[in-house]
């Protein structure tokens, strides 16, 4: 509870949230008129907006008490996404709302007031730049007086008319952004815009230039030789993203045959394959088949995938666990990597944690050095943080449900409450 100059303001607004929500949750929509279900919809927006000042408040101290590392995740964010569900852009932007706003006093107090949404927080956050920094503390009650009025669209706006301002009155150009740090190698940057749509952005040597305009040229003049853009009125550059889209899906670099292919992992119970075959009576399950990372699929989009993709495929039990492959060795396998990917979906198998598979590492349970064995039973996918985890105290086992994963003082890892994979 608060104490001091803040106790009356902060009982104020309890009151005020207890009645948002007897008119958020008290009202039968079933039967109330337009009026009481617009009361309840601004009712909702002003409680939302309470809880996510609150949210925000609460950032760097949450961060700074490590609590966020008890389940094992290894980031804020990844803890955010697992606990409240959160897209991971949208928890990364509440992380940094909260970080940036604590050396702001009067956006941080209209966070606490519950008197801005988290777009307009996020907004005002994010107007202070380095190069109108100083301005901009200056400005800052004004701008969030300003805000308490407007829409978040409004408010963009408002925002950009006043960097341009503050620019000029420090004298300032708009800096162009940070090219980041150099490299000889290939980049690529993504940045993902309105509705979906993105930007992506190329830094590539010659050699590597030469190879994709290359590849791109010879996509488009045999689409070109084979009569697909008779009547096709895309513009150059569109054709060259069509060619790009479709040497990924194709997964080679030119029109040419031998060149490379993508590989398709497909699992499939042992039962599921008996009786598609017949093999053995009635037909006991209904046939299947799932590709890593995509989910379940049709024959049809089976078919498709198997007459242009190298397969790699994976036979398993009645639950759905891959059978032992390869010999007993130190050093895993390309098969058992291939079945640990179709078990553990191809992210790391610790509860919660979203890594990719070529971010993870095979981990032998029972460790070799101690006599453990390299086959399936004993080995875990786990991504490099996870791996570090292992090797410091906290305990995985396999029982009779699966893999067991502890932390050092031996309590149970739960499942996340929102999972990040089917």
């Amino acid at each position: 509870m608060f104490d001091g100059p803040d106790a009356d303001a902060a009982a104020a607004r309890l009151v005020r949230a207890h009645a948002l929500v007897d008119a958020v949750l008290g009202l039968d929509v079933r039967g109330a008129t337009g009026a009481e279900l617009s009361g309840l919809l601004e009712a909702r927006a002003e409680l939302a907006a309470m809880a996510d000042g609150a949210a925000v408040a609460a950032v760097p101290g949450w961060e700074a008490s490590g609590d966020w590392t008890g389940d094992g995740s290894s980031t804020p964010v990844t803890w955010l996404v697992n606990h409240t569900g959160a897209g991971r852009t949208t928890a990364g932007a509440l992380r940094r709302t909260g970080l940036l706003a604590a050396s702001m006093p009067h956006v941080s107090a209209a966070a606490a007031a519950g008197s801005l949404p988290l777009s307009h927080l996020h907004q005002l956050t994010r107007a202070r730049r380095a190069e109108v920094a100083e301005v901009f503390d200056r400005d800052e009650a004004l701008l969030v007086t300003e805000a308490t009025g407007l829409t978040a669209d409004r408010l963009a706006a408002r925002l950009i008319e006043w960097r341009y301002g503050a620019l000029a009155e420090l004298g300032r150009n708009d800096p162009d952004r940070d090219p980041g740090p150099q490299t000889d190698d290939d980049t690529m940057t993504i940045v993902v815009g309105f509705q979906g749509r993105g930007l992506v952005a190329m830094d590539l040597t010659p050699e590597s230039l030469a190879t994709l305009v290359e590849a791109l040229d010879a996509r488009i003049d045999t689409w070109r030789r084979t009569g697909q853009l008779t009547g096709d009125d895309r513009t150059h550059p569109q054709l060259v993203a069509a060619a790009l889209l479709d040497l990924i899906a194709d997964g080679s670099t030119s029109s040419r045959r031998g060149q490379p292919r993508p590989l398709v992992v497909i699992t499939a119970t042992l039962a599921a394959l008996l009786d598609h075959a017949n093999l053995t009576g009635p037909e006991r399950d209904r046939w299947a088949a799932r590709i890593l990372g995509g989910g379940s699929i049709g024959r049809h989009t089976l078919r498709e995938l198997l007459e242009r993709a190298n397969i790699a495929f994976v036979v398993t039990d009645d639950d759905g666990e891959p059978l032992h492959v390869g010999r007993t060795r130190r050093l895993i396998t390309a098969a058992m990597l291939t079945a640990l990917l179709a078990r553990s979906g191809g992210t790391c198998e610790h509860p919660g944690c979203h890594a990719n598979h070529h971010r993870c590492q095979a981990h032998h349970l029972t460790w070799w050095r101690h006599g453990g064995e390299t086959n399936i039973d004993n080995l875990v996918l786990l991504c490099k943080h996870h791996h570090r985890l292992a090797h410091h105290g906290w305990p995985i086992t396999r029982g009779p449900t699966g893999l067991e994963f502890r932390r050092t003082n031996h309590t149970p890892i739960p499942p996340p409450r929102y999972h990040h994979t089917a």
